[in-house]
């Protein structure tokens, strides 16, 4: 699969010194059968980021699955971020070609990502009437202060020289622990079939989209 070959490369490479030759050889064809399927490497890199998304959707799911009680939302977003951060490329990107993510995501804009933040703020309204979030929590408040942090990981590197994987791991579970503690209700009082109605329907607006052309 052409993704498979451009993702060995861009590990190998990086992103910025890739290029589509680079991933025509690794898979054994010629660059215009790699063009056929991606106009151009950018196209190669959404696709890429698209599927680690899908994958990391997936992983959260799994987890769900297998959690006995609800799944608060501090939960979600320390298990979210950790899945993502768990992919060696993502990692990479975080890492190695540190302004890639930044780059990526001014160029996508509020076109792609101001959906994702009604997505989050309607779920964490669905958790808040479930009765996982304080009634005094704002639900566009809370979701906008977590984009903040998620964009504010993406752009960390380049800014502040560079980050180790330790350092991205301690901040997520640092934020996941400030969530708990200021905006979460025990577990234990919650509608378990509302909340996971919630998890259900964010993932799927996430598939929807990163399946989308």
């Amino acid at each position: 699969m052409i993704l498979d070959h451009a993702r060995a490369v861009i590990l190998d490479k990086g992103y910025r010194r890739a290029t589509i030759a680079d991933i025509a050889q690794r898979a054994g064809i010629g660059k215009g059968a790699v063009y056929l399927d991606f106009p151009s490497k950018e196209a190669v890199l959404d696709a890429l980021l698209a599927r680690s998304v899908r994958e990391m959707a997936a992983a959260v799911r799994g987890r769900i699955d297998r959690h006995g009680a609800p799944v608060t939302l501090s939960e979600l977003y320390g298990i979210s971020m950790e899945a993502l951060l768990a992919d060696e490329l993502m990692l990479a990107f975080y890492l190695a070609d540190d302004s890639v993510l930044g780059d990526y995501v001014r160029d996508k804009g509020p076109g792609r990502y101001g959906p994702r933040l009604d997505w989050l703020t309607g779920y964490a309204t669905d958790l808040r009437e479930a009765g996982l979030l304080r009634r005094d929590v704002d639900p566009r408040a809370a979701s906008l202060v977590m984009s903040v942090f998620a964009v504010g990981l993406i752009n960390a590197g380049p800014v502040l020289g560079g980050l180790p994987p330790d350092s991205l791991a301690q901040a997520v579970r640092q934020m996941s622990a400030l969530i708990s503690a200021g905006w979460e209700l025990d577990p234990a009082g919650a509608d378990a079939a509302a909340v996971r109605r919630a998890h259900d329907t964010l993932l799927d607006r996430l598939d929807e989209q990163t399946e989308a052309p």
